[in-house]
């Protein structure tokens, strides 16, 4: 479970204070998979930096699972974040000189966490299997993203933050990347918060939360 409690968030921007949230509270039931929705510079992706302990609450505590981790140092929020969370980015975020393979199995040498899937079984579950030895620049838009979800699902961990992952694909791709992050959940059993802007993206998810004037209400 994902529990934030008494949430405030602040930012100063040309010398004047912009309040992002005030006493937010909310929770992620276990293995479920919410969208989160709202304006442009709501604060979702804030949210998600706070739940990943990127950034901290000015106050407030957020636990993932059993921990705590507004108590955590920086290094062992690092620690943790390596061990318990997995990404997937708009932009998909592939080092450019690294194979398919290479780019999957880095994360795995940076975070020490346990393999769930062996690269093979994680290729052939994202549609790519005998393209293991190819480049980023030699992947179309939607099989770089079929890379990052890979490399998401590939380590045995918990929760998995996603920012807008189908934002810089055709409605064609999003669809398909969207199949294949609910047949990932499906099994594994995740716990899911993805960020998303389009309405058809989110109705894919278990429950979708709208972030409006720093508090969060389920649509």
């Amino acid at each position: 479970m994902i529990s934030l409690q008494n949430i405030s968030k602040s930012y100063t921007s040309r010398g004047e204070t912009v309040t992002l949230f005030t006493d937010l509270d909310w929770r992620v039931e276990t293995g479920s998979f919410v969208a989160l929705m709202g304006a442009s510079g709501a604060g979702k992706s804030t949210l998600l930096s706070l739940i990943a302990g990127i950034l901290t609450p000015d106050s407030g505590s957020i636990s993932l699972g059993e921990t705590d981790i507004t108590t955590l140092s920086t290094d062992a929020m690092i620690a943790y974040r390596g061990g318990h969370i997995a990404f997937i980015f708009q932009a998909f975020e592939l080092i450019p000189n690294l194979t398919v393979t290479e780019n999957i199995d880095l994360v795995l040498d940076i975070s020490h966490a346990p393999r769930r899937y062996t690269t093979d079984e994680i290729l052939e579950r994202v549609w790519l299997t005998g393209k293991w030895r190819r480049y980023p620049n030699e992947l179309s838009g939607g099989e770089q993203q079929r890379v990052a979800i890979a490399r998401a699902f590939v380590a045995d961990v918990p929760y998995l933050l996603a920012d807008e992952p189908t934002g810089n694909l055709d409605e064609g791709n999003a669809s398909r990347i969207m199949d294949l992050i609910d047949i990932l959940h499906q099994e594994t059993g995740n716990t899911i918060v993805m960020i998303t802007h389009d309405v058809d993206i989110a109705s894919r998810a278990d429950t979708v939360w709208r972030l409006h004037n720093g508090q969060l209400q389920q649509k």
